[in-house]
């Protein structure tokens, strides 16, 4: 037999099983606010993976024009100084090659990829320098 306070305790966790109407209403209405900020974060992330496929592929395209222009070599008529463009679908490439760039005996190639967007347009510039 229990007495003071220990039955007041007993008999008081009794009377509160459970949640009230309020409670589970405040619940549901933090889980709500919740549910709709994240909801809201989709359309950024959506957009934000867009936008990095879009620079993967240019950087790509322009590497790749960078290591065809090696592999011609030092004297090939690909490497002849001038400003050449290309279109890849949505990508404009364009690269030019310059004798005797920082010095005797090197070309510096710079290769350019855009593509539209919404915002106008985007691009990626690489740069590396062939040695005779």
């Amino acid at each position: 037999m229990k007495f003071g306070a220990a039955r007041l305790l007993d008999r008081l966790r009794k009377d509160r099983a459970g949640f009230s109407l309020i409670e589970l209403l405040m619940a549901i209405v933090f889980i709500g606010i919740g549910v709709v900020a994240v909801a809201g974060l989709f359309p950024l992330a959506t957009k934000n993976v867009n936008d990095g496929k879009l620079l993967t592929t240019a950087l790509g395209r322009a590497q790749e024009k960078l290591e065809e222009l090696q592999v011609a070599g030092f004297s090939s008529a690909v490497m002849a100084p001038g400003s050449y463009a290309d279109t890849l679908g949505t990508y404009t490439r364009s690269w030019a090659v310059q004798d005797s760039v920082p010095n005797d005996g090197t070309k510096m190639v710079t290769v350019t990829v855009g593509w539209p967007t919404n915002r106008g347009g985007e691009n990626v510039t690489l740069v590396t320098y062939v040695a005779r």
